[in-house]
């Protein structure tokens, strides 16, 4: 297929196997054309920061393939183990993790993806980092890993949460320990939030705050589900004594793992670790609170939005990490398929399949993009503070988790298809790319409660008209003669899509929450479809090389008319289907009734 993936088509070398070695390009960024072209488009008004940024991801993308991938099955297949007492018979809660993890975790902050964003002086830049290179940094590195960066991405959110809302001496105690490039002076963050009650109800939560005779906090409940449960600093909420109920009443509250000033541990316990499908070099576990020490974030009626500050931050690089997987499922079906014979030719030129890598690519280009453009939006919010920039800002980080994280899956999934029954087997690296891409669409809200996140900023904040100028600027930011006709295209389906819009809000609650998935998906995909179509037009003003005039619209073309309009088309048949709430009730009642 003309379509094929950059630098990832050159013909590969010949074995005397059959069976080609699973094989990673030797730099993830100098074989990733369509990740330098998205980027360069926001740059191109800025060549000395460009060529910057050019020689970063390039080295990282070496670093990734080079020396992470290679520790990265070994700290996967020996995970960490918990230890509760010592030789002495005291509790201590000791993790032990195998030496690859921390040699993973010496390169991934040593790099700078925790610090890069929250401090100036990252490589001798003077100010931060933008967050659409740190996205790019991590989008390589999460294709090849996706269980320490759950961490990572914590770490770097939690001090981003510090700076945004703690006070001068929260932020000058912990700061320099979350940003550090020293791992051995490194604090790693975690945010504790699932209760036995259930992840998405966090109003339910039960865990107590009192202040102590010293007029400190402390805190009381159980946590249920905590990644990087060994972490140095968490973010939790808990409810203070004579508090509201429902998520008006949590305070939001640091929890240090030793106390201030001391080498003592504070008072909380991990029950056990998690056994888990899949990210299984990162420790999960349950955790007890007991009279346990913590900061109070003031003010305290805040607690609830500030932590949605930390969630809407981590939701952004679960997408991000949907993306890399999709990537990542790109080139292991790729080189596989290229180097593959079957019935006297290469697996990618059986048309069938051809036609499926080439979706698979167009597919893992659009996701990037919407993932791109969320992390650019969020640096101009985070520029201009103005109300509207931060509502698009949210609605396409929300929109980017639901996708990225899906499509991830998806690209997994197919990826181990194509790969057959080696892709099924713990020696090859696909088993590990599904199973550990199935957490991102669990972290941070499901499909369903990201869903129900866009109905309510469209529904409570008007987000559809930010929503649809942000299209209109793509499309006609850098118009070109050669993408007019998609551009027009991809705009009468943004009117067709504001009507269906409109038509569902006015709907019962329930069939709006019903079609709320799939529009999410379709506003997704729609926006990924005007960022491809203007990444074309920003590529015809670029020399190119030959062969290779005009694919990014092809790419373009392709998603657009094998995902933006099946996916329009889905839900106008849902929202124009013309039956009540009570006929949906009964007939999926009695469907549940006779199922067992």
């Amino acid at each position: 297929m003309s379509l094929a993936i950059d630098k990832l088509t050159e013909e590969p070398a010949i074995t005397s196997h059959p069976i080609p070695d699973p094989a990673l390009p030797l730099n993830l960024y100098d074989c990733d054309r369509h990740l330098q072209l998205a980027l360069a488009r926001y740059y191109r008004q800025t060549s000395q920061d460009w060529a910057w940024i050019n020689t970063l991801l390039a080295g990282w993308g070496q670093v990734c393939s080079q020396q992470i991938e290679p520790l990265v099955a070994e700290a996967d297949r020996h995970g960490p183990t918990l230890q509760h007492f010592d030789r002495r018979g005291e509790r201590v809660d000791q993790l032990v993790f195998h030496p690859a993890y921390h040699a993973i975790g010496q390169l991934v902050y040593g790099h700078g993806l925790a610090a890069m964003s929250n401090v100036a002086g990252f490589q001798s830049q003077i100010e931060p980092v933008s967050q659409l290179v740190k996205c790019a940094m991590f989008y390589q590195y999460c294709q090849v890993e996706g269980s320490i960066s759950c961490p990572v991405s914590m770490t770097d959110i939690l001090a981003r949460v510090l700076k945004r809302y703690a006070s001068p001496e929260l932020i000058e105690r912990y700061l320099p320990r979350l940003t550090s490039l020293d791992y051995s002076q490194l604090y790693t963050g975690a945010m504790f939030m699932t209760e036995k009650t259930g992840g998405s109800d966090v109003g339910a939560t039960t865990t107590r705050a009192h202040r102590a005779a010293d007029g400190t906090w402390r805190l009381n409940g159980d946590k249920w589900f905590c990644s990087n449960v060994g972490a140095d600093l968490i973010l939790t909420l808990a409810r203070p004594e004579n508090a509201p109920s429902g998520t008006r009443g949590l305070g939001l509250f640091l929890v240090p793992g030793r106390l201030p000033d001391s080498d003592l541990p504070n008072s909380y316990l991990i029950n056990r670790l998690k056994d888990k499908l899949g990210t299984r070099a990162m420790a999960s576990g349950e955790v007890t609170f007991q009279d346990t020490f913590a900061y109070l974030i003031e003010p305290l009626e805040r607690g609830f939005v500030m932590m949605m500050e930390m969630v809407n931050g981590t939701r952004l690089l679960s997408g991000v990490g949907g993306a890399g997987a999709l990537r990542r499922s790109v080139i292991e079906a790729t080189l596989h398929a290229r180097s593959r014979q079957s019935f006297g030719q290469p697996l990618a030129r059986q048309p069938l399949l051809a036609e499926q890598l080439a979706d698979l690519v167009v597919d893992s280009q659009a996701t990037t993009s919407l993932v791109l453009a969320a992390a650019a939006h969020l640096d101009r919010a985070d520029r201009s503070g103005s109300g509207e920039q931060k509502v698009l800002s949210r609605l396409l980080i929300t929109l980017s988790k639901r996708y990225g994280t899906s499509h991830g899956v998806k690209g997994a999934q197919t990826a181990m298809e194509i790969r057959g029954g080696n892709g099924y087997i713990e020696d090859w690296p696909n088993a590990r790319l599904l199973r550990d891409a199935y957490v991102q669409i669990i972290w941070e809200g499901g499909i369903n409660m990201v869903s129900f996140d866009v109905l309510r900023t469209i529904e409570r904040e008007n987000a559809w008209p930010v929503f649809a100028a942000a299209i209109e600027q793509e499309l006609s930011e850098m118009p070109a003669l050669e993408t007019a006709t998609l551009a027009a295209a991809i705009r009468a389906s943004l009117v067709e899509l504001g009507r269906l819009v409109t038509r569902l809000m006015s709907r019962e609650r329930a069939i709006q929450e019903i079609a709320a998935p799939q529009l999410a998906e379709t506003m997704a995909g729609i926006y990924a479809g005007a960022v491809l179509c203007a990444e074309a037009a920003f590529e015809f003003s670029q020399p190119q090389p030959a062969g290779q005039k005009g694919m990014g619209l092809a790419a373009a073309q392709r998603y657009y008319s094998r995902f933006v309009q099946p996916l329009l088309a889905t839900l106008a048949q849902l929202i124009d289907e013309h039956y009540g709430v009570a006929a949906i009730h009964e007939e999926a009642s009695t469907l549940i009734d006779q199922a067992v």
